[in-house]
């Protein structure tokens, strides 16, 4: 392989564009000092892959670009394209020539590369260097500081120029490459080595929980196939005898209303003749007092019939008149006083009356309002006691509900012993009962587990269980746990979709210093209102996350879900606040019924002072009423008195006929008591009925009051019934959500009932021995056993790379070992001779530093001129150190040729005697080398085979022309 043909343009002094061609041997660039002839050697070089800015002499890499002079306007483009001949095939690309090209354009920043007009990247032009040897560092291209550069460098530098001329640079390169890829794949190995014992170490309680899942739901399927068997012979066997005793009761309903009729005729009957009876006494009553009056009348006729004979006599005489007349004057003052005095008792009994009718008022009023006050203290006696009730139903729901191991239970007993101690996740998060079942259900056992503030708390925690035999607990240090979130567009798709509730860490409530927790714990999951939206949802999110819904079903990240009917119980979370918003109430309650039992008390004071005034009114008014009666009595007696004299006087004035009168009243009197004898003989008749009918009555009452104790007896043993089949109904559809029928297929009719509840007891023992049990860990055994497999297949992947990594640089060391050898022996035959050739004499050779370690020895040069002792190389003269250099550089190039070699002004610190064997040499390596040699020295210009003169025709832009001898002299002159 060689050069043909270097195009430039916009390359550093290269404004117009320059072409040189080449057609092997050695060639020479001339031109005196400031023309531009070197920055041929940096357009090749930027080429072959430079980028450093410094190599090319620039402060930036944009310093190539063409800057512009007082002639020229600067251009944005600097382009060089290198042609090469490959007819041997040193580079593996199936053409006979092929170009290479750089561009950079002035304010992109970033380079162009080209393989035969295709773009390509700065790899693939450094490999293709690599291959050939003409790599920016190699020795194709060497200047006079690179030479001295040589002789003053040390072995582990002197060393790049032997795997340069070994061909083992590539090799290096790769294997720094291969070992970058080592280095991050052990990395990657540590990564997966941690992330492998953490999943392992998640596995050995995960194990356990899922044996201890397992052995539960085969306890459960157990007590599933025998209670609902159960249930069913429950719920079947109750209906029927719920079906036979609802005609018993329809029957003794039936005879019931029969008797109740007949009952109730009898009572018909019996109230018809009890008024039959009443009105027939009444009779009887009504004609004894009539014959009682006529007896009295008799009776008085005939006195006063002997009293009136008596007075006849006396009026007769004139003595009687008188002295009744003076009576009844008597009688009638009395009469008017007592009838002033009765006027006054009752007007004074009226006002009374009045006075105790107001105060009764009163009484009414107080005992209407304490009436009520009673009813507000038995409201508020009523609610104190349920808001009570509802505290320690909630206490025994929180107690329940928690149900906290044993290991979490003694950290919380044992709180105050641990500083950092904060408190359960379930007491830390507020969750809005309508999100309750969502939060609680992805939570799971996170409820449980204690929030400390770091980690040294969590470790001393654990030593404290360990040493105290408290059993296990999961600690959550707030300082070592980090917010998980979900990408920002992905809330922004969320939230146009139906159902989408919002991220379940917001939807939740905590103090400040708890929001990392939060996040931590809820900070990844949606929350959707019900399973179809969440299931769309998972899916528009590329199932990237947990979904869970409002009933407490779950689509967990890849899809699986988990979901059905849950019993439903009170939530964990929210049960401290509202105990302590009941205990809030409760001496409010307390308070108020205090005020309602003072203003109880003071109405009932005013009451009872009110009663006390009512009852002395009320003697008083009685007092009077015996004197108005006593006054009446007085006034009736004295107005019969008046009522006889003034009779006795019209009597003795007048002529009465007694002996008639007598008889008319014996004969009423006889008549009267035949009436009486008939209604007595009716009454009797009557009597006798109405007692017949009364027992008859007593005797169904005696049968209804059987019947209705019986009845009663049936009537709770039917509610017995009706319960059981409707908790069988409920069990069966809260456990096991099934109904009748469905469940009929696990119905054994000839099982052993007695002994199937014994074990359905045993089972159920068993259940609650298990303690605390988490279903989930199946799920998440094989979750994380999937994951385990997974990165376990990964780490073994990344365990097989590595060794393959390994296995490559061992390899790449064995082949830098050999061709470093191969090289150095090789290059150390030739030294000899050529160090020889160049100082005409003395002695060269090259030594390794470890001759142990081939693999990173330095290389040292050990030279010593005719003549001369010195064995340090920095001792020599610059001269003698080019020569040594140059001396070194041709014997690597006779041991292991290069397609090419650019030298610029190597040989500028020469004599001129060494200069011609400089040039004499270059001829002997020209069969295998191709040389371009930028140099001002004529022993070297005029043992070239090509020359190629460099100036400035137009100030600051370089041009190339083929020159002679002649005139390459008067150039360099120039």
């Amino acid at each position: 392989m060689k050069l043909i043909q270097v195009e430039a343009h916009g390359f550093k002094s290269f404004a117009d564009k320059v072409t040189l061609k080449f057609d092997g041997g050695v060639a020479a660039i001339i031109g005196p000092n400031g023309s531009g002839k070197s920055n041929i050697n940096d357009a090749i070089k930027w080429v072959l892959g430079e980028t450093s800015s410094k190599a090319l002499r620039g402060d930036s890499m944009e310093d190539i670009i063409f800057a512009g002079s007082k002639t020229e306007q600067p251009m944005d483009r600097a382009e060089v394209i290198l042609t090469f001949d490959n007819k041997d095939r040193e580079v593996s690309i199936p053409h006979d020539y092929f170009t290479i090209s750089r561009v950079l354009t002035r304010g992109k920043g970033a380079n162009e590369y080209y393989i035969n007009g295709e773009e390509a990247r700065a790899k693939d032009i450094k490999e293709i260097a690599m291959m050939s040897g003409i790599s920016k560092s190699s020795l194709a291209i060497i200047s006079q500081g690179t030479i001295s550069g040589i002789a003053e460098a040390t072995p582990e530098q002197r060393r790049d120029i032997f795997e340069e001329a070994s061909g083992t640079s590539m090799y290096r390169s790769r294997k720094i490459e291969v070992q970058r890829k080592l280095e991050r794949t052990e990395e990657s190995l540590g990564r997966a080595t941690v992330l492998l014992n953490e999943l392992e170490r998640q596995l050995g309680p995960l194990r356990r929980q899922a044996e201890k899942a397992k052995t539960y739901l085969e306890y459960k399927e157990q007590l599933k196939d025998i209670e609902v068997s159960l249930l069913v012979h429950d719920q079947i066997n109750y209906a029927e005898r719920l079906k036979d005793l609802t005609s018993e009761v329809n029957e003794y309903e039936i005879t019931n209303q029969d008797i109740t009729s007949r009952i109730k005729a009898l009572t018909t009957s019996a109230e018809i003749k009890t008024e039959a009876m009443n009105e027939s006494n009444k009779m009887v009553q009504e004609l004894n007092a009539k014959i009682d009056k006529i007896k009295t009348e008799i009776q008085s006729i005939e006195i006063r019939s002997a009293a009136v004979e008596k007075q006849r006599s006396l009026v007769l005489s004139g003595q009687i008149k008188a002295t009744t007349e003076a009576k009844i004057e008597s009688l009638k003052e009395i009469l008017s006083e007592l009838n002033e005095k009765i006027v006054s008792f009752k007007k004074y009994i009226s006002d009374k009356t009045a006075l105790i009718n107001e105060l009764n008022e009163k009484s009414i009023t107080f005992s209407t309002q304490t009436s009520k006050l009673n009813s507000m203290l038995g409201e508020k006696h009523d609610k104190l006691s349920k808001v009570r009730s509802k505290i320690e139903v909630i206490l025994e729901a929180q107690e329940s509900k928690t149900n906290i191991s044993k290991g979490t239970k003694n950290i919380v007993e044992n709180a105050h012993l641990f500083k950092g101690y904060k408190a359960l996740v379930s007491q830390i998060i507020n969750v809005e009962p309508q999100y309750a079942i969502a939060i609680e259900t992805v939570l799971a056992n996170a409820v449980q587990h204690i929030v400390v503030d770091n980690s040294d708390t969590a470790v001393k925690a654990i030593e404290f269980l360990k040493q105290n035999n408290g059993g296990r607990a999961t600690f959550i240090p707030l300082s070592s746990i980090n917010p998980k979130f979900i990408n920002e567009q992905h809330i922004v798709v969320a939230q146009t979709q139906k159902g989408f509730l919002g991220v379940a860490s917001e939807l939740v409530q905590v103090d400040k210093e708890f929001t990392v927790l939060k996040r931590f714990l809820l900070g990844n999951i949606l929350v959707s209102d019900n399973i179809e939206n969440a299931n769309k949802l998972s899916q528009l999110l590329e199932k990237k996350y947990m979904v869970v819904t409002l009933e407490g079903d779950i689509i967990r990240p890849g899809g699986v879900m988990v979901g059905g009917q849950a019993q439903h119980t009170t939530s964990t979370f929210g049960l401290e606040e509202q105990v302590k918003k009941l205990q809030e109430i409760v001496p409010l309650l307390e308070e108020e019924i205090e005020k309602i039992r003072v203003a109880k008390a003071k109405i009932e004071h005013d009451q009872k002072e009110v009663i006390n005034l009512t009852s002395n009114y009320t003697l008083e008014k009685s007092n009077f009423e015996s004197l108005l009666k006593e006054a009446q009595t007085k006034f009736d007696d004295y107005m019969i008195q008046y009522t006889q004299l003034s009779d006795e006087k019209i009597e003795l004035e007048s002529n009465i006929d007694f002996a008639s009168s007598i008889n008319k009243l014996i004969t009423d009197k006889s008549n009267l008591e035949a009436n009486l004898r008939t209604q007595q003989n009716i009454y009797q008749e009557t009597s006798n009925s109405y007692y017949e009918i009364i027992r008859q009555k007593s005797d169904l009452e005696a049968q209804a009051r059987e019947i209705l104790s019986n009845s009663k007896l049936k009537y709770a043993e039917k509610a017995t019934c009706e319960a059981k089949v409707e908790e069988a109904k409920r069990r069966l559809a809260e456990e096991y959500n099934m109904i009748l029928e469905t469940a009929m297929q696990y119905y054994n009719p000839d099982a052993d009932v007695s002994g199937a509840r014994v074990l359905v007891n045993q089972i159920r023992q068993e259940i609650r021995q298990l303690g605390h049990v988490n279903v989930d860990a199946i799920q998440e055994l094989e979750e994380v056993q999937n994951k385990y497999n997974d990165h376990k297949k990964q780490t073994d992947d990344i365990i097989k790379a590595k060794e393959i990594f390994e296995q490559a640089i061992a390899e790449m060391d064995k082949i830098i070992v050999q061709r470093i050898t191969e090289t150095v022996n090789l290059v150390n035959n030739e030294f000899r001779f050529v160090f020889q050739k160049m100082f005409g004499g003395g002695m060269a050779e090259i030594r390794y530093t470890d001759p142990e370690n081939i693999l990173e020895t330095g290389i040292d040069v050990i030279a010593q001129p005719p003549g001369k002792s010195v064995k340090n190389l920095k001792l020599f003269s610059g001269g003698e150190k080019a020569l040594i250099a140059i001396s070194l550089l041709f014997s690597i190039l006779k041991a292991k040729p290069l397609p090419l070699c650019i030298l610029d002004e190597v040989e500028a610190a020469l004599d001129e005697a060494n200069v011609i064997r400089f040039a004499q040499f270059l001829q002997s390596l020209k069969k295998d080398t191709q040389f371009i040699v930028i140099t001002h020295r004529q022993g070297t210009m005029e043992r070239v085979d090509k020359l190629y003169g460099a100036t400035m025709q137009k100030r600051g832009v370089t041009t190339f022309f083929s020159v002679n001898l002649a005139d390459a002299k008067k150039l360099i002159e120039n």
